[in-house]
């Protein structure tokens, strides 16, 4: 049981279709991303192996960078208006990288720790009035760059979709075709799927 609930160094990397990112995420925002240091330890989930200054350990993560977040608006959720959000995770096949600048966040927590929602797709690069977005709902990769205000639309209908079916007692996080096709790696276990 312990096991099915953490990610291991032998797992695949699951990354979210477009309805899947959107429901699993605890938090969506755009944000303004400061430029990433190294990860500091904070609170009991410390790993007192690790150098005072090499990682940062969630509950199921470590992570070994940082970077303060401004938020500009929410999408869903709630966040601070400005945090700090940890990266670069010790998963081997898969991590968050931070990088400065202006992003479409999906994000979640790991214990005490923001962390990206689903490995490299959590942070979607803003350019002027475009973000890079999900071509289609089963297509994972390429992505292209896109209106900000229509992908904000499609967030926006996605998670009134499936908050209209989780009141209805359907699961609000399936995606829209079911299919779990395509050449994305799958999870090998029903664990963490970041």
């Amino acid at each position: 049981m312990l096991l099915a609930s953490s990610w291991s160094a032998y797992g695949k990397a699951y990354f979210f279709t477009r309805s899947e990112l959107i429901g699993n995420s605890s938090a969506i925002a755009i944000v303004v991303v400061g430029e990433p240091e190294p990860a500091k330890p904070v609170g009991e989930n410390r790993d007192p192996f690790a150098a005072e200054d090499e990682v940062a350990s969630g509950e199921v993560g470590t992570y070994s960078e940082q970077a303060n977040v401004r938020v500009e608006k929410v999408l869903k959720g709630d966040l601070p208006d400005e945090f700090v959000l940890y990266g670069h995770e010790s998963f081997i096949c898969a991590h968050c990288p931070l990088t400065k600048g202006r992003f479409l966040a999906f994000l979640s927590k790991d214990g005490e720790l923001w962390v990206g929602a689903n490995w490299q797709l959590s942070l979607r690069p803003i350019k002027k009035d475009q973000v890079e977005w999900y071509v289609s709902e089963e297509q994972g990769y390429p992505m292209k760059f896109q209106k900000l205000e229509e992908v904000l639309g499609q967030v926006s209908a996605t998670l009134k979709r499936q908050s209209e079916q989780g009141s209805a007692g359907q699961p609000a996080t399936r995606s829209e075709s079911g299919s779990e096709g395509g050449d994305k790696p799958q999870p090998e276990s029903e664990g963490r799927s970041r």
